[in-house]
């Protein structure tokens, strides 16, 4: 009876147990990145006429831009309608808009400057600036959320054994996902005036903040 019993016993204790856990990375890097869209709106009698003076507006506002030496500059909406009034269940065109729309993308440190440049040579329409960290220190950020969310699903399931005096004896899964920045908010912009209209205004200030880079990892130890 006893040695019938010994397979059994043998294959409880070759049953190999596991512990999963869940860590969680968080890197905060700073925001140097800025996107934004400069607008050129013109209103004349005829479309021609409108859309000519958008160009030739809008040929001096890209001169102006690169010379501020932006990161990028890409076109992104040339727009000719017409406007309309409405009287007495009537429609008529009074006139014809044009529009002509970049966006740009420049260092923050320079983003301020850029807009007052564009401010200047016509723009009549700028969207609140998007801010976000470079693709290289964002790459590096995820690579390190990883290794902090790695070490510490591996202090949990250390915790949870050493509670009960045991140990890990290998590495059976990993499975890491990562999560996009968190946004933060988005920023205002102000085109900033002096007190004293003898001042100069300052420049247009870009406030930055920074991106939360997160990854969580999954680790299934044996014991």
């Amino acid at each position: 009876l006893n040695a019938s019993l010994l397979p059994l016993a043998n294959a409880a204790s070759s049953i190999e147990h596991t512990i999963t856990t869940t860590g969680k990375g968080d890197v905060f890097i700073p925001q140097t990145i800025a996107t934004f869209q400069l607008m050129i709106n013109k209103t004349a009698n005829t479309a021609k006429q409108a859309q000519t003076d958008v160009r030739i507006q809008a040929d001096g506002l890209i001169k102006s831009l690169k010379a501020a030496n932006p990161i990028s500059i890409e076109t992104v909406a040339v727009n000719v309608a017409p406007t309309w009034s409405y009287a007495n269940n009537t429609s008529k065109i009074t006139g014809y808009s044009a529009s002509y729309a970049l966006q740009v993308k420049a260092k923050i440190s320079d983003a301020g400057k850029i807009i007052d440049t564009a401010m200047d040579n016509g723009v009549t329409n700028v969207n609140n600036p998007v801010l976000s960290a470079s693709s290289t220190e964002r790459a590096k950020a995820e690579l390190e959320a990883i290794k902090l969310a790695t070490l510490d699903a591996k202090q949990q399931a250390d915790a949870a054994l050493a509670a009960l005096n045991l140990k890990a004896t290998g590495i059976k899964q990993i499975n890491i996902q990562n999560s996009n920045p968190t946004p933060n908010p988005t920023p205002r912009y102000a085109l900033m005036r002096a007190d004293s209209a003898n001042s100069p205004a300052p420049a247009t200030s870009i406030e930055a903040n920074q991106e939360n880079v997160q990854a969580n990892v999954s680790l299934t130890l044996s014991y």
